[in-house]
């Protein structure tokens, strides 16, 4: 006599476990096949717009205390340049300042005459 097997009852632990092993199997199996296709890269250098690829060469082996000097070179001109439109700035403003005092010594002119009539807009109102 045959009996039917209507549940077959399997154990969760046991179903987790299988999952993770398989799972953790093939990432195995994947890694080897990256391992073995992987090619090495030859770093190469090309030149960008605005530079020659010896120009990039050439600042590449240059030594430190060169850039350090042309670096400290460039700030002190940038520094010069920020001086000099100070004190441009400077002169400007006294000569206006200048010019602001003759102006008051000739005495109490008036700037303009205020409008006798009456106000034009009408806004600011209650409806």
């Amino acid at each position: 006599m045959y009996y039917v097997v209507k549940f077959v009852v399997v154990n969760s632990f046991f179903l987790t476990c299988a999952l993770l092993l398989n799972k953790m199997l093939q990432d195995i199996a994947q890694e080897a096949v990256k391992k073995r296709r992987r090619a090495t890269k030859k770093p190469y250098s090309r030149s960008i717009v605005g530079a020659t690829l010896e120009v990039i060469q050439k600042r590449r082996t240059e030594k430190p205390e060169v850039r350090d000097a042309a670096r400290e070179a460039a700030l002190r001109e940038i520094k010069e340049r920020i001086k000099k439109t100070k004190d441009e700035k400077k002169a400007k403003k006294a000569e206006v300042t200048a010019k602001q005092h003759k102006t008051q010594g000739k005495g109490n002119v008036s700037k303009g005459a205020a409008p006798k009539g009456p106000k034009l807009g009408g806004g600011g109102g209650k409806r």
